[in-house]
């Protein structure tokens, strides 16, 4: 069970940034590629969060073992956790680069210069605010779901089973052609 703080969903686990392709060792930053990629063609983007088979290039020995399913509760509960707020309670004024809690008293005052400040609360955990992640092959660029991608299933069959697909005609062309839900066979 994931610890949190009953009074504001804050999430207090072992797990506090988040990792990315380009801090697993399998991933080689000059070519780009992922050694558990079965085509070697296939680039991946540094910037994607980790998949399943997510090894640390550098290890701390006092660090607790990697949980790759605690690690996916944090992105969803704390890194990726959607907010809102209550428009029926100001708790104070804003202007650009400068809040003051003050009930709004400003606010109603100033007009021009402050604008009310609303009381914001975090949402319950939502599986759905993940990132999608970018893959590479020839001249196309492939958007891929992040619940393909963590379990390498976004590449198999000799295809890629995408969201996106982007590419332009030729090297110089300002139009970015795109096709969306599809499978691309690679040869």
């Amino acid at each position: 069970m994931i610890p949190y703080d009953e009074q504001s969903l804050e999430y207090n686990g072992p797990y506090g940034c988040r990792y990315l392709c380009s801090d697993c060792r399998y991933f080689a930053s000059e070519s780009k590629t992922c050694a558990m990629l079965a085509n070697p063609a296939i680039k991946i983007s540094g910037k994607n969060n980790i998949c399943r088979l997510f090894e640390p290039r550098i290890k701390n020995p006092n660090s607790p073992p990697f949980n790759f399913d605690d690690y996916l509760e944090f992105l969803g509960s704390d890194y990726y956790r959607p907010w809102g707020i209550d428009r029926t309670q100001v708790i104070g004024s804003a202007r650009l680069g400068e809040a003051v809690i003050d009930g709004g008293k400003l606010a109603r005052l100033l007009l021009e210069q402050y604008s009310p400040l609303y009381k914001s609360y975090d949402k319950p955990y939502c599986r759905v605010n993940f990132p999608r992640c970018h893959v590479y092959y020839d001249k196309y660029t492939f958007v891929i779901d992040y619940r393909l991608y963590r379990e390498i299933e976004f590449y198999r069959d000799g295809a890629i089973h995408y969201v996106e697909k982007r590419w332009r005609e030729t090297g110089k062309a300002r139009k970015v052609q795109r096709e969306y839900n599809g499978i691309e066979m690679i040869g």
